[in-house]
């Protein structure tokens, strides 16, 4: 996370931040052996995961995974850099009971007592099965060439017992989804805990998360929590060494979220490590020269072959040690790879191809073939045919806008914010946290939007806006419907409310510069709208923006102003051509926060508001409010032929309530159930029956304070009818919501 408003993939182009008049970008704020046995019911992965399952690579429907396997021995006069697989590619053949056999990697584990790493070594082999029977170790090579290991006391085991879902994939039936190995769809559900000063704190929050239904968690691969293999925070780290203890926090961590049912974003690097303007860790990162490293620039992260070389060495190591896990759900090589200096020097081919690079590396050697994903702002034509889903990152003062800029885009594959949150200086009692979910919940994003801020969950105890969201899951049967799409239903209230709106992405070049603001308060294209309002120093990206409107009463057009560039810079708000309201901001020592609004009035009738900068340098767009405007309900939600999900919201929430008629176009004609759920709770408010015609089906809401959800499903579906069961003991986790 970075001081930024908004950024969202999948623009044209790396976001590019050269150039005369650029922000300042300073600050942020943000087991056991074969000796053991295994012999015995081995029923569910972590012990409580038996109803996980999604499609499988190779097809086969039904099939999960067993728990892990592991073996240690020891080798014998192993030369070299244990670390590193090109000195020593130590590879372990396990025969599966169908006779065929599968070879995976096995790591070195540190130095046998007594002995020098290099006439003695502990290795250790980690493979989770994915059928039941007889499982061999059969041999063991070094280099290719077949070796004897030592106190390797038993090759074989016994897997029994019923599966656990398996590995998360791309579903093979829907594009824009998740599901695991056996075909249950996965629905990421949580929140970041990317750094922690102790890391062994992660555990309980993920407990926390566990309880409240969260299935989904992003952690960072960061020296600041001594979880970076390669950059120790307590000693000096030498460049293709492995940080023994930060190996072993990871094993720890992967234990917590496997029986906590949490699926990790592992972060493989951050922009930090690799800048000197944006978080930077540059003076510390050992492999810079001034630090006994080897790299003059941070921009050669992404180019010099011996940089290459040991970041492959690495990664082949972890996944070694942690990828026989179904509990990744990714791999993630970068956060927020736009931030490094390689982007600001203008060397986004090299970053490119680094990711390329990386992603067919990672595919090569992991057995198990986790996805792949990265927070980079860099276009489908660089990255698209190597990464699995999509990761954009926001923060803006409104949720429901932000999340909107993802909606309605011709999607390859899945795509859900890693990070969002409110924007810079704003704080959240829970209520932006709130929209944000179900915002986000009936959007056609492949996951929920995931809140950054794991400090603000912690001290506000916001675990119950997830619990509401994971019984409403259960219950509604909104996961099970394949085919909905987008949909945009005719509101009627007796009162117009004010239409907030804020930008679809932060620094980058403006792709349309007029925006038509219907009256329902629909903008087409404003997910495509930068943040940053440039002024002299980079007029082209983005000089002005047009707002076609049309106020059914008289009203006010007002702006909210974030931050402005250190050299200054002017906002104006012409309506129909004439400046109507004007605020300049002044230079100042750095780029500042001003956290202005310029407001002007507005007529009845149709009007074009313009917004521009005629000075010195940029500022950025918080918000915009246009009041009254819109219907004082507002809504976000999907429908097919048969099914329809929205959530409701009251546009002025707190000061007065609001109700409407709403029609949902589309459905085929017949008798529907109509439900109405609490989103404080997740649980049913009402039931009632509703009937769709040619002209689409109608129903009248009840009072709206803050928001309420609405399914709606054909009379007969059993999808939804009663709510689910809690079974006994503990609940199950993940996300195996039918």
């Amino acid at each position: 996370m970075t001081k930024r408003i908004l950024w969202a993939a999948g623009a044209a182009g790396i976001i590019t931040l050269a150039g005369c008049g650029g922000p300042d970008l300073g600050g942020t704020n943000r087991g056991s052996g074969f000796d053991q046995g295994l012999s015995g019911n081995y029923s569910g992965y972590g012990g409580n995961n038996n109803q996980r399952s999604g499609s499988s690579t190779n097809g086969v429907a039904g099939r999960g995974t067993y728990p892990k396997i592991e073996a240690s021995f020891e080798l014998s006069d192993v030369k070299g850099n244990p670390f590193d697989f090109t000195e020593n590619d130590v590879m372990v053949t396990i025969q599966r009971p169908d006779n065929h056999t599968v070879k995976v990697p096995a790591f070195f584990d540190g130095g046998a007592a007594g002995k020098t790493a290099n006439t003695a070594n502990m290795w250790r082999v980690r493979y989770t099965p994915d059928t039941t029977g007889r499982h061999a170790i059969t041999r063991v090579t070094v280099n290719g060439k077949e070796v004897q290991p030592e106190k390797l006391e038993k090759r074989e085991m016994e897997v029994t017992g019923s599966p656990s879902q398996g590995f998360i994939r791309r579903d093979a039936k829907d594009k824009t989804r998740f599901a695991f190995d056996n075909g249950s769809s996965y629905y990421p559900l949580g929140h970041n805990v990317a750094f922690v000063d102790k890391p062994d704190e992660i555990s309980a929050v993920f407990d926390k998360m566990s309880k409240a239904g969260e299935n989904w968690s992003r952690v960072w691969m960061s020296h600041m929590s001594g979880l970076n293999l390669d950059w120790s925070k307590d000693h000096k780290s030498v460049p293709g060494q492995i940080d023994m203890e930060a190996a072993k926090r990871w094993d720890t961590l992967l234990d917590a979220a496997e029986k906590s049912g949490i699926y990790l974003q592992m972060v493989l690097q951050h922009h930090g490590q690799v800048s000197t303007r944006v978080d930077a860790n540059w003076d510390a990162n050992p492999w810079n020269k001034k630090n006994g490293g080897f790299l003059s620039t941070p921009d050669e992260f992404f180019s010099n072959p011996r940089a290459m070389s040991l970041t492959k060495a690495k990664y082949r190591y972890l996944i070694a040690r942690y990828g026989y896990s179904p509990h990744i759900l990714a791999w993630e090589l970068f956060n927020e790879v736009e931030w490094t200096d390689a982007v600001f020097h203008k060397h986004p081919d090299e970053v490119a191809a680094w990711h390329n690079e990386m992603a067919a590396f990672l595919r090569q050697q992991d057995p198990n073939r986790h996805l792949i994903t990265s927070s980079a702002g860099i276009a489908v034509a660089s990255l698209g045919k190597e990464l699995d889903f999509w990761q954009p990152h926001g923060y803006a003062a409104d949720p429901v806008s932000a999340i909107a800029s993802l909606d309605n885009r011709k999607l390859d594959r899945p795509v859900f914010f890693g990070e969002i949150g409110p924007g810079e200086g704003m704080k959240d009692d829970g209520t932006w946290l709130q929209r944000m979910l179900w915002a986000g919940l009936m959007s056609d994003l492949g996951g929920a939007p995931q809140y950054w801020s794991w400090q603000t969950v912690e001290k506000e105890n916001l675990y119950d806006r997830y619990r509401a969201v994971s019984d409403f899951l259960k219950q509604s049967g909104l996961m099970s419907k394949r085919g909905l799409t987008t949909a945009a239903p005719i509101i009627e209230t007796a009162e117009r409310a004010p239409l907030n709106l804020s930008p679809g992405t932060g620094w980058g070049q403006a792709k349309q510069a007029e925006f038509t603001v219907l009256p329902s308060g629909a903008v087409e294209g404003l997910g495509a709208m930068p943040a940053y309002l440039q002024g002299s120093a980079n007029r082209s990206l983005f000089p002005s923006a047009t707002f076609k409107t049309t106020y059914s009463a008289p009203g006010t057009f007002s702006v909210m102003v974030g931050q402005s560039a250190r050299a200054g810079s002017t906002l104006q708000i012409l309506v129909d051509g004439t400046v109507a309201a004007e605020k300049t901001f002044k230079p100042a020592d750095k780029d500042n926060e001003v956290g202005a609004t310029l407001e002007t009035k507005v007529a009845a009738g149709d009007h074009a508001i313009r917004l521009e900068n005629p000075g010195a340098d940029w500022l950025t767009i918080r918000q915009i409010t246009l009041s009254p405007y819109a219907p004082a309900v507002g809504s976000v939600g999907r429908s097919g032929k048969d099914y329809a999900a929205f959530w409701l919201y009251n546009r002025h929430p707190g000061k007065e309530s609001a109700k409407a008629k709403l029609t949902v176009p589309g459905l085929q004609s017949g008798p529907y159930k109509v439900t109405w759920w609490d989103t404080s709770s997740g649980k049913q408010l009402s039931e009632g029956s509703a009937t769709a015609a040619a002209t689409g089906l109608t129903v009248n809401t009840p009072t709206i304070e803050r928001d309420i959800a609405l399914t709606i499903a054909r009379a007969g579906d059993k999808s939804a009818s009663k709510p689910a069961k809690e079974k006994k003991g503990k609940p199950a986790q993940g996300a195996a919501l039918h």
